[in-house]
């Protein structure tokens, strides 16, 4: 635990809770009991998969791209599966487990009962990394606003093949990391599993950055420096060029493409009509723990840092603009989680005294305000606590099969 820090009794079941960090089997049991709380404040859509006789023949596409993940397969290119071209990640694995290849393809369910059970390993990832920087309490306050937005809740939310799940786990393994080798390897799993994770590497770069100077970033060459070539922070400028020259290859030798322009549901021209009519999903996205993002830019500009100000603004604009240029504007914008991250370090290292009721704040209201998913209008995602019903039929179904 940092020296400058220290635990308090000014929250007295959060502190009970916060004794649970001190030992490898409290994180763990932490990290599981959130987990807990994630599965049951989230129903796992793709367990609906089950209710299908046949998923391989409603959902061609995704299963052609297990079976030749390197093949351009034509579809409708105004679809979500037309932009998976490049998305090779799961397709790759489920190509090793040979998904699909017997059966009516329901064994496609052991993807996602995958990227279910990364959710537990991420919960443990971020309590560690987070205690680098802060307290115990600070850490379980932190990660329990996590457990109540859509980030955490992708893990289970998932019906369609998007698999952001599997995304954030990499681009967070690419943060915790200090070996150069596992930075880029978790980097590259987190690309080629969706492209948004290559704007997310903006954000990774400065948090490793950041970690390099303490973060304290005031000057420019506090980022070009003698050791430039040795920081671990290159190593994320060299997974996204490798990620871009490799996709330029597999364009080039195999055909694959992503589709553009109007007709595809993705371009600049949605910008204004999403800004206009669905403002809401830049708060839904990360609730309460936007209070933590604006107090890290206050206190920011109280020094007058102004290279951190615009550089973590910034990449939230790029997010912003990337998200409101889709329709699916909650997922998108969840992959800039990294940035929420650089903000509850900074808060910690520059506020200690008010530090516990800030997180304490961005947890309750994160914990109060029900995660929504904003795609056209928002859904409200049913709790499988309250799903008792769509569990029976689910289960009825599939075993009356049998």
């Amino acid at each position: 635990m940092p020296e400058f820090q220290q635990e308090s009794s000014e929250l007295p079941y959060v502190t009970s809770l916060s004794n649970l960090l001190v030992t490898w089997k409290g994180r763990v049991f932490f990290a599981i009991v959130l987990f807990c709380f994630v599965f049951l404040s989230t129903y796992p859509k793709y367990v609906d998969l089950l209710l299908d006789p046949t998923p391989d023949a409603t959902n061609p596409y995704f299963f052609q791209k297990i079976k030749t993940p390197f093949k351009q397969i034509q579809i409708s290119e105004e679809t979500h599966a037309s932009k998976g071209s490049f998305r090779l990640t799961v397709a790759l694995l489920g190509n090793a487990l040979s998904i699909g290849k017997h059966g009516t393809g329901k064994d496609v369910i052991l993807l996602y009962f995958f990227q279910s059970f990364l959710l537990a390993p991420f919960f443990l990832i971020l309590v560690r990394l987070f205690q680098r920087f802060a307290d115990n309490i600070s850490t379980v306050l932190f990660a329990i606003a996590f457990s109540s937005i859509y980030v955490t809740t992708a893990f289970f939310w998932d019906y369609d093949f998007w698999f952001d799940g599997v995304a954030f786990f990499f681009l967070l393994l690419g943060i915790y990391l200090k070996n150069k080798a596992g930075i880029f390897c978790a980097l590259q799993l987190a690309c080629w599993t969706d492209e948004r994770a290559v704007i997310a590497l903006s954000s990774v770069y400065l948090f490793h950055i950041l970690q390099e100077n303490n973060f304290q970033l005031n000057h420019l060459r506090q980022v070009f420096t003698k050791s430039f070539f040795q920081n671990r922070s290159t190593v994320v400028i060299l997974a996204g060029a490798f990620y871009l020259l490799l996709r330029l290859f597999l364009s080039y030798k195999f055909g694959l493409y992503t589709p553009k322009g109007e007709g595809t549901g993705v371009g600049l021209f949605l910008l204004p009509y999403q800004l206009t009519h669905r403002f809401s999903g830049i708060f839904s996205t990360f609730e309460g723990l936007w209070l933590i993002f604006i107090i890290a830019l206050g206190l920011l500009f109280r020094r007058k840092n102004v290279l951190l100000i615009f550089a973590i603004a910034g990449i939230m604009i790029i997010h912003i603009v990337v998200a409101y240029c889709v329709f699916d504007i909650t997922r998108s914008l969840s992959y800039a989680f990294p940035l929420l991250i650089i903000c509850g370090i900074l808060v910690v290292k520059n506020d200690i005294k008010w530090a516990h009721y800030i997180f304490f704040g961005a947890a309750i209201l994160c914990i109060f305000i029900k995660t929504q998913y904003l795609i056209y209008y928002p859904h409200q995602i049913p709790w499988s606590l309250l799903s008792y019903a769509e569990f029976k039929l689910v289960i009825k179904h599939h075993f009356s099969i049998y």
